[in-house]
C-alpha cells in the first residue's frame, strides 16, 4: 500500500457511500484526495469526508465544465493521478412513465459529464505519460434487467463503451481505463424488508450482498502498479450473481 502514499486522487461524487469509502481507503494507503461533489452534498457530508485526514483530504465543489473541474482538484492537491468517477443518486421510473426531461437529465449526469471529465483527465494523464482512470457502474450497465432504471442502464453502458474506446485510444501512453460494475451492495439493500433481502441473498453465489471496502479495495487494486497491464476492462462484483 506504500506506492499510493503521497498519490494525488480525484474522487467524482464522493459522498456516495461506496465512493467515501474509496476516499477513506485512499487515504489510509496515505494518498491526497479531492473529493468532489455538487455544493448541497459537501454542505451534508463534506465534513464528515473532511475530518478523515485534515491535511489528505480537500473537498472540491462540482463544476460543469471538466477543465474547471479538474484545475480546481489540481490546485487543492497537485496534478491528478487517478480519477475515479461515483455514480450520482437517481431517480427510479419506469421507461414507459418517463418523461423526455428525465431521460435528459439523467444521460446528462450519468454520461455526458463523466466522459467530459475522464476526457479532459486523459488529456493531462496522457500528456504526462500516466494515470488511471476508474469508473464505478451498476451492473445494469451490462445486464440491463433491473426494471425502472432504463435511462440509468442506457447511459452507464454507455460509459462503458466509451470507456472501452477511451482504453483503446490512451493505451500507448500509459494511461489506463477501467471499471467496476457491483450489484447488490449492502448499502442498497437497506431499504428492503428483511424477507426479500433473504430472498435476494439466496440468489448470490456467494450467499451475501457485497460490502462497500470490496468495492474500495478494487479500486485501488485498479490503480496500483500491479494493474498496469489492466485496461479496457469491467470487474464484476456481483458475488458470482452474474459472469461474463
Amino acid at each position: 500500500m506504500s506506492e499510493f502514499s503521497g498519490m494525488k486522487v480525484a474522487v467524482l461524487n464522493a459522498t456516495g457511500a461506496i465512493a467515501q469509502a474509496v476516499v477513506s481507503s485512499f487515504v489510509a494507503a496515505g494518498a491526497h484526495v479531492a473529493a468532489v461533489d455538487r455544493a448541497d452534498e459537501l454542505s451534508r457530508h463534506g465534513g464528515a469526508l473532511k475530518a478523515l485526514a485534515p491535511d489528505l483530504v480537500e473537498t472540491v465543489p462540482f463544476a460543469l465544465d471538466a477543465k474547471t473541474l479538474l484545475d480546481a482538484c489540481e490546485r487543492a492537491i497537485g496534478p491528478i493521478e487517478v480519477l475515479v468517477c461515483a455514480a450520482p443518486p437517481v431517480g427510479q421510473t419506469t421507461i414507459l412513465a418517463m418523461t423526455a426531461d428525465e431521460l435528459r437529465r439523467t444521460v446528462e449526469d450519468e454520461l455526458c459529464i463523466p466522459a467530459l471529465i475522464m476526457q479532459e483527465a486523459g488529456r493531462r494523464m496522457s500528456q504526462r505519460g500516466s494515470g488511471r482512470i476508474i469508473s464505478l457502474f451498476s451492473m445494469s450497465a451490462k445486464t440491463g434487467v433491473h426494471t425502472k432504471v432504463g435511462a440509468f442502464a442506457a447511459a452507464k453502458g454507455g460509459l462503458l463503451a466509451y470507456s472501452r474506446v477511451m482504453a483503446a485510444e490512451l493505451a500507448p501512453s500509459g494511461v489506463t481505463v477501467n471499471g467496476i460494475a457491483t450489484s447488490l451492495f449492502e448499502p442498497q439493500v437497506q431499504i428492503l424488508e428483511r424477507e426479500e433481502q433473504e430472498a435476494l441473498a439466496k440468489a448470490i453465489p456467494v450467499r451475501r450482498f457485497g460490502r462497500i471496502g470490496e468495492a474500495a479495495h478494487a479500486v485501488l487494486f485498479l490503480a496500483s502498479r500491479e494493474a498496469a497491464f489492466i485496461t479496457g476492462e469491467t470487474m464484476n462484483l456481483s458475488g458470482g450473481r452474474f459472469m461474463d
